[in-house]
């Protein structure tokens, strides 16, 4: 955007000064510069927005990329915690049998959570790996 007011300015400014010439010759070989200074002051404006154009997407990139690290952050301890989980209940129904103290019925209600808790895992996994395989 700057780059632009300035172009405009000079403009401005150069075309003002062209105009309280008089002599025909030099206005030839002033436009002729003119040309060359505007077509010089185009690329540099061309350069730089291409460049900031690239610096644009580096920076959107990196920050998607650092949301896929969170989300496998996240996604990994969420596993880890559902298989602590998995193990406690699996501790439990393990006390539970050895002492005698669980019913038929108690003893299955724990064997669905823990299957439940195991397909929890497996998909959270699959979805692990997919934002893996983005980074």
């Amino acid at each position: 955007m700057k780059n632009i007011i300035v172009l405009l300015v000079f403009v401005f400014s150069y075309s003002f000064g062209y105009a309280q010439n008089d002599s025909n010759d030099s206005t030839i070989s002033t436009s002729v510069e003119y040309q060359k200074e505007m077509e010089q002051i185009k690329r540099k404006v061309e350069k730089s927005d291409e460049k900031a154009k690239k610096e644009k997407k580096q920076a959107k990139d990196l920050k998607k990329q650092e949301k896929i690290e969170k989300q496998v952050n996240s996604k990994s301890k969420a596993i880890s915690k559902q298989e602590k989980q998995i193990e406690k209940l699996q501790r439990q129904l393990e006390k539970g049998k050895l002492k005698g103290t669980l019913s038929p019925v108690d003893i299955q209600k724990m064997d669905d959570k823990i299957v439940k808790i195991q397909m929890k895992v497996m998909k959270e996994q699959e979805k692990l790996k997919k934002l893996k395989r983005k980074m």
